[in-house]
């Protein structure tokens, strides 16, 4: 039989700071002239994690999927 039970606050509270966080991903050049650096992040502030390479603009768009579906959830 399936509970009807509501969540606790808390379950509510921290799905909702879950939804509040806006993290985006974006990419760089890389230093050297050759290929992209994807970063998943949150826009304003110094917080960027790496989220993979491409080495072209094809492989970059790719990557860029890969990488909203696995940060932007």
């Amino acid at each position: 039989m399936i509970s009807a039970r509501q969540p606790s606050a808390r379950v509510q509270r921290m799905r909702e700071e879950r939804r509040q966080k806006t993290i985006t991903v974006w990419s760089e050049p890389k230093k050297g002239g050759k290929g992209y650096v994807i970063y998943a992040g949150k826009p304003g502030t110094d917080m960027k994690t790496y989220a993979g390479s491409a080495m072209s603009r094809d492989t970059l768009e790719m990557r860029l999927r890969i990488a909203k579906a696995k940060f932007e959830r």
